[in-house]
């Protein structure tokens, strides 16, 4: 039986999460965090009682964001962000059937001086819409601040607020992009090159890259992806640039063998020292030092001092053989497997994470780290994924 106290925090984050979830069914930007989750979560991953709201949550918002912009509203995006008469005067031609429908944009495929391209255009509305949104986050604060004491929940939230606008400004997307395409030039992830002079707030055209969907072509070389894809996001941290919203709709197995990422949306700067403060933490942790990772997580800034012993104990009970140096295989069950250690964990869970403290700038970073766990799951690769983890840390992208 759980003490009162776990019982209590308990309560907190189901009422938490009970606010969050009214504010996400009601919301247009809660609707886009609800398809988000939608295209990343396993069903088995939502647990009881989160199942059934969730779920039918999760539904209504991926049908409500299938709907597709009408061929001229798009011709009417483009003309206003090129401030042209025809869109013709600017493309050779645009395929009105798009490549893909999402909460957040639609893309078609078109031809710019000769060469084919990508055309990802803004809901009309959208960023105003959720703009207005983000003034209800104030709302989280106090059950925020309530569940898990230690947290900065205004700083959170400011930063929610920031990086949800940077993802509906496509030109910003079209400068992380350009700094992804420059970095990644000859590794075994791919940036498509913006074309700048095209690019909009409203308005993205990319090179288009050639490719089948990396889910539907992977086969015997997923632990190779897979590799590919863990330094792409662990290692950003040592780069300074790490991609926060990987997406196996945005995934493409290219000719050469490289895997393509096509969208920027999602991406933070972060501190390259950042990296030096987790590698440490996962070095105490691979050694099982204690004493080291407890001053590791104290220096990374996400647990006071005296954790290090829990923290060591409980993680290595929950993550069981993903969280060994040995290869393991991370697929749909393996996560299963964690997450039911962690419920027969949840007393010792709930008291790590009502010390635990996440830095602002690190809520991205972490949010990179999930996502990329999942689709590492929907590729069913073997490896050794702290190894891997550690060496993208120490050589960032050249690992």
């Amino acid at each position: 039986m759980p003490s009162s106290a776990a019982a209590d925090a308990a309560a907190q984050i189901e009422a938490l999460i009970g606010v969050a979830l009214g504010l996400a069914r009601t919301t247009t930007a809660g609707r886009l965090v609800l398809t988000r989750l939608g295209a990343n979560l396993h069903p088995s991953w939502i647990r009881e009682p989160l199942a059934g709201p969730v779920g039918s949550a999760i539904e209504a918002a991926t049908v409500a964001a299938a709907a597709p912009l009408r061929i001229r509203e798009v011709e009417a995006i483009l003309r206003d962000a090129w401030g042209v008469r025809r869109v013709e005067a600017t493309l050779d031609s645009l395929e009105i059937d798009p490549v893909a429908v999402t909460a957040i944009a639609q893309v078609h495929r078109g031809v710019h001086d000769g060469r084919s391209v990508a055309i990802k255009v803004l809901r009309p509305g959208l960023a105003s819409a959720v703009r207005q949104d983000l003034a209800l986050l104030d709302g989280l604060l106090t059950p925020l601040a309530g569940a898990f004491p230690a947290l900065d929940p205004a700083g959170l939230v400011r930063e929610v607020r920031e990086r949800v606008m940077d993802e509906l400004d496509l030109e910003h997307e079209a400068t992380m992009m350009r700094r992804f395409h420059r970095a990644l030039r000859s590794g075994p992830v791919r940036a498509p090159a913006p074309v700048s002079e095209l690019c909009h707030e409203t308005v993205l055209v990319s090179e288009w890259l050639e490719g089948q969907p990396l889910f539907d072509g992977v086969g015997s070389r997923a632990d190779t992806v897979a590799a590919a894809l863990l330094t792409f996001v662990v290692g950003g941290l040592r780069e300074g640039l790490v991609h926060c919203d990987l997406d196996r709709a945005d995934l493409r197995l290219l000719a050469d063998g490289s895997v393509g990422v096509l969208d920027y949306g999602a991406v933070a700067t972060v501190d390259r020292s950042r990296a030096d403060h987790a590698l440490a933490v996962l070095d105490a942790f691979l050694r099982g030092d204690a004493d080291a990772l407890d001053d590791a997580v104290v220096a990374l800034g996400v647990l006071a001092p005296g954790s290090g012993e829990s923290a060591l104990t409980v993680t290595r009970a929950v993550l069981g053989p993903l969280g060994e140096p040995a290869p393991s295989r991370l697929d749909i069950a393996a996560v299963n497997g964690v997450l039911s250690r962690l419920e027969d964990q949840e007393e010792a869970v709930l008291g790590l994470a009502l010390a635990a403290r996440l830095p602002p700038g690190d809520l991205y970073p972490a949010r990179a780290i999930g996502q990329l766990c999942a689709q590492l799951a929907y590729l069913g690769a073997t490896g050794s994924w702290l190894e891997l983890a550690r060496d993208a840390l120490t050589r960032g992208w050249a690992a």
